[in-house]
C-alpha cells in the first residue's frame, strides 16, 4: 500500500491538518519553508512526518 503525503500550501491548511490530528497518521509536506512559529502548535513527537520546502523534516518512524 502506497504512503499518502497530505500537502500544505499555508500556515493555515497546515494548521488545520494539525488541529484534525491529521500530522500523526499521514506525511506533510508544506510548499513554505519553516519557521519557528509554523512548528510551535505541531506536537513534534507525534508528528509522522512533516517536510519544508526549504529541506526541514520532522519524521518520527
Amino acid at each position: 500500500m502506497e504512503d499518502k503525503v497530505l500537502i500544505a500550501d499555508t500556515k493555515d491548511i497546515l494548521d488545520a491538518f494539525v488541529d484534525n490530528g491529521l500530522h500523526k497518521e499521514f506525511a506533510i509536506y508544506c510548499q513554505f519553508p519553516h519557521t519557528g512559529k509554523a512548528l510551535e502548535d505541531i506536537q513534534l513527537r507525534d508528528a509522522h512526518s512533516i517536510e519544508f520546502n526549504d529541506g526541514f523534516r520532522i519524521q518520527n518512524n
